[in-house]
């Protein structure tokens, strides 16, 4: 008998490995940027120890974070049944900025952490970049949260319900 929620994307929705990562990176992110803002409010002798739970947390969640990445380019944008095109581009669109920005720190928070002891002008130069792609994903996640607020409460189309359970007649669409 085949399940008719499916593991793996199809054309109109989102599978549960989408979903599951969907809400790990969310997570992750989430829980990152509040202890990574939180490090300058630590006293002089806690910095050190919260900056090393970032670091040590951003490790942990590094590679799902690229598996993540990869798979979305990879398995594509389903569409929403009731989107309109150019809502669908613009909501793509979104999206890989977000991700393209999550490229951005993924790379400059070990560069930052690799070269912080040098104190070179290397580390200053990943600081820059990891400080100002955490304000402009914290910004992207915040749209892209009332963007989702928005379909819920004034449209009729299932642009919230696919991020927590596959489409059950996409079954067809599988094979």
């Amino acid at each position: 008998m085949r399940n008719s929620r499916s593991l793996l994307d199809t054309q109109n929705s989102f599978g549960w490995f989408s979903i599951g990562m969907h809400w790990f990176a969310a997570l992750a992110i989430i829980l990152l940027w509040f202890v990574g803002q939180s490090i300058s409010l630590q006293s002089v002798e806690q910095i050190d120890a919260r900056r090393s739970l970032h670091i040590t947390l951003g490790l942990i969640a590094w590679l799902p974070l690229v598996m993540r990445m990869v798979w979305r380019y990879k398995s594509g944008h389903p569409h929403v049944n009731g989107q309109t095109l150019l809502t669908h581009r613009l909501a793509k669109a979104v999206h890989h900025l977000m991700l393209l920005v999550l490229v951005v720190m993924l790379i400059s928070g070990p560069l930052m952490a690799w070269a912080m002891p040098d104190r070179s002008s290397l580390s200053e130069f990943a600081f820059i970049f990891h400080s100002n792609a955490a304000k402009a994903l914290a910004l992207l996640v915040v749209l892209h949260v009332l963007a989702a607020l928005k379909h819920l409460m004034f449209h009729e189309d299932e642009t919230v319900a696919r991020i927590f359970v596959p489409r059950k007649d996409d079954a067809k669409d599988e094979g």
